[in-house]
């Protein structure tokens, strides 16, 4: 069977994404669904090699009478009382194969009409990702590392809570002709983004790590990396890198070094809570 493949969803809520999307409930019965919405767990999506992304990756099945799919996302568990609240990421087209997957892209936002252009985001951002552009908060995706010290220190809730190290509940309903939507509500278990090693493809770098020396970068800000000297410890550890996660605060600086200096050990990855 083929697989049906979306188009990254921004988690943000914004007016143009909710001009987008179809209106909510409208009276009548919606399609039988009945369906168990997984959540892919191990290493992200990638276009070049997996774990390069910071997405989710949802699975489930079609639905035989189903117009669209409505997902929403969530920090608490999703259900039919709470709906409502919870933030819709994507809409779904349902199309004619069974197995359906859509990918959603964890990356914060700004609202405009909230920020009161204070600046501290700009001042708190590790990667230099922040700036103030006629007077607002503006992001550069291309440096942005969702470690979330922008959303953390925003006085206004400016900017959405979406980031690694946040843990997400999955939810989804089948939405039939005229935005009927099914009695069931699919719902995940709590999942979140975290960075991780790959044993296999870490190298012993130049007997160094590129992530620990000073002229790579500024290395891990909270001292959440450790590497293990191959000529100290003998044995299936030895030359290998490791995060401590109690410590790790989920900035990215051990991935953009790995990445540019390394050999891409270092990535991302989905965990079940």
């Amino acid at each position: 069977m083929n697989n049906t493949v979306t188009l990254f969803s921004v988690l943000a809520l914004t007016l143009l994404m909710a001009s987008c999307l179809p209106e909510d409930q409208a009276p009548g019965t919606g399609p039988d669904f009945s369906t168990e919405l997984l959540v892919d767990t191990g290493r992200t999506y990638g276009e070049l090699v997996a774990g390069e992304s910071s997405t989710f990756t949802l699975r489930w099945t079609a639905a035989d009478d189903a117009e669209w799919y409505d997902i929403r996302i969530s920090p608490h568990p999703i259900n039919d009382s709470n709906w409502g609240t919870a933030l819709r990421i994507d809409s779904i087209p349902a199309s004619d194969t069974t197995d359906m997957i859509a990918y959603v892209q964890v990356q914060p936002e700004v609202f405009k009409n909230t920020c009161i252009s204070c600046g501290q985001c700009v001042e708190a951002c590790p990667q230099d990702a922040m700036s103030l552009i006629d007077g607002k908060a503006v992001i550069d995706l291309s440096k942005c590392t969702a470690c979330g010290e922008c959303v953390r220190v925003c006085p206004v809730n400016a900017i959405t809570d979406s980031r690694f190290g946040q843990s997400y509940y999955f939810a989804m309903r089948a939405m039939g002709s005229g935005n009927t939507r099914s009695e069931v509500v699919s719902a995940s278990g709590r999942y979140r983004l975290r960075y991780m090693n790959l044993d296999t493809w870490c190298g012993d770098c130049a007997y160094e790590c590129f992530i620990l020396l000073d002229s790579c970068g500024p290395g891990c800000p909270v001292d959440a990396i450790w590497y293990t000297p191959d000529w100290n410890t003998p044995g299936v550890d030895s030359g290998l890198i490791h995060i401590d996660y109690d410590l790790c605060i989920d900035c990215g600086q051990c991935f953009i070094q790995c990445h540019e200096y390394g050999l891409w050990s270092i990535m991302k990855e989905v965990v079940a809570e």
